[in-house]
């Protein structure tokens, strides 16, 4: 992972076998961020994405492992839930047959390269959860 600030957000370069959600966990806790938005694109070779039943309450993963595949887009927000950082993000991928489909994103291994753009956000934002959904909410 590479990265540098530009004005008042970061443009971050995930290289090949970066892992997408553990290194933006990573670069919010070194950068002492607990709030922002984020937007990329780019490539991955492993993904797993699921899907939320809002009837059981439950995610339903599933991995797709057949690469290439390619980050048409990559869209989510940073807070703290459970006084840890929480990186939601949902992503929308192609196949070789320009097939989309996409999800919640649980994680995803780089290939070759995934860029994003980076906002934080001036105010600390929290997760508390919904007792209708089961899902966390941001606090706001």
């Amino acid at each position: 992972m590479k990265y540098k600030k530009s004005g008042n957000a970061y443009v971050i370069l995930l290289e090949k076998g970066d892992r997408i959600i553990e290194r933006l966990t990573q670069f919010c806790t070194k950068e002492k961020i607990n709030s922002g938005h984020l937007s990329g694109i780019g490539g991955v070779a492993k993904v797993e994405v699921a899907y939320y039943g809002i009837l059981d309450k439950k995610y339903h993963p599933r991995v797709f492992d057949k690469p290439p595949y390619e980050v048409v887009s990559l869209k989510g927000n940073v807070s703290i839930s459970e006084g840890k950082i929480k990186i939601h993000a949902h992503i929308t991928l192609s196949d070789s047959q320009f097939r989309a489909f996409g999800g919640h994103l649980n994680e995803a291994t780089v290939f070759p390269m995934c860029e994003i753009i980076f906002r934080p956000l001036k105010d600390k934002l929290e997760r508390k959860k919904d007792a209708e959904t089961g899902l966390m909410f941001l606090d706001i």
